[in-house]
């Protein structure tokens, strides 16, 4: 698929943006950025080809949101800090892989789960408001999209529990999320 078939499927062709949402679609180039770049950190994990294997797969479907991100959001609107999320997000997709495909599993249900959230709040903001359903729209494909990928991170761990250091990890993958997208919101 192309660039304008991507951006077609999703129902984002004539979508434009209001000054009060800009903060958000912000965020949202930079995260889904960071989420190709995840995978690409996770996909030089040549001493597990399960990893490599998820990252191919999630990895597609992160291009076509931020295919879609880059269309709705003008250059001069994104995040300064694009290099920023480039790195930080490709050493989270590198360095969870080291640990193994278990903990790489824990590492993309965490994002994921922050992600949802993060789309949530936007989709319940445009409900209310009744304002942009084409962008509503789009949330919602995207945020499905992503929920997608948590539950599979979360079938791919062993057993379906996460002990303690899986749970601490879940807090600090959140946490830096949360940051980040404070951040890119207002650079």
């Amino acid at each position: 698929m192309n660039k304008n078939q991507i951006i077609e499927n999703y129902g984002a062709k004539n979508i434009k943006i209001s000054d009060d949402l800009i903060c958000w679609m912000r965020s949202n180039h930079a995260g889904e950025t960071g989420a190709v770049w995840i995978y690409l950190g996770a996909s030089c994990a040549f001493w597990s080809k399960k990893v490599r294997e998820m990252a191919a797969e999630h990895r597609q479907t992160e291009l076509h949101h931020l295919i879609v991100m880059e269309h709705i959001v003008a250059k001069h609107r994104r995040s300064n800090l694009i290099f920023l999320w480039k790195i930080m997000a490709f050493s989270l997709g590198f360095l969870s892989s080291i640990f193994g495909y278990r903990a790489f599993c824990i590492t993309i249900k965490a994002v994921e789960t922050f992600v949802e959230k993060h789309y949530n709040h936007q989709i319940e903001y445009l409900k209310t408001t009744n304002n942009n359903q084409d962008l509503l729209s789009v949330l919602q494909k995207c945020c499905a999209e992503e929920v997608h990928h948590k539950q599979d991170a979360y079938e791919r761990i062993a057993h379906h529990k996460i002990g303690i250091i899986g749970r601490f990890w879940l807090k600090i993958i959140g946490s830096g999320s949360n940051l980040a997208v404070k951040a890119a919101k207002k650079f």
